[in-house]
């Protein structure tokens, strides 16, 4: 079904941009955009997305013992950038 007449968006398009990591109408809206031409589909995309977001789980955070602990950072020297040899005598030539 098409929630939005102006961009031909569906709401099959805007469920998989949730699958996809959009969180709000912002997102869909640089994504398709949704909302910038008349604005009648505004609610209708805005129930939808709360709806698809709701279903949507959240990703369960890492176990603490699963995350090694990272080794300290060790000093290592800054490069040295080699000196640049100059000419004794310089001099540039234009073709017109």
């Amino acid at each position: 079904m098409y929630v939005c007449m102006c961009k031909s968006v569906s709401d099959h398009q805007i469920r998989q941009a949730v699958e996809q990591g959009a969180r709000g109408f912002g997102d869909l809206s640089i994504r398709f955009g949704v909302g910038i031409e008349c604005g009648k589909c505004v609610d209708g995309i805005n129930a939808l997305l709360q709806e698809c977001l709701s279903v949507a789980a959240p990703l369960p955070p890492a176990p603490a013992e699963a995350i090694p602990n990272p080794a300290p950072p060790t000093a290592t020297p800054a490069p040295v950038a080699p000196k640049e040899t100059v000419p004794a005598h310089a001099w540039f030539a234009i073709d017109l």
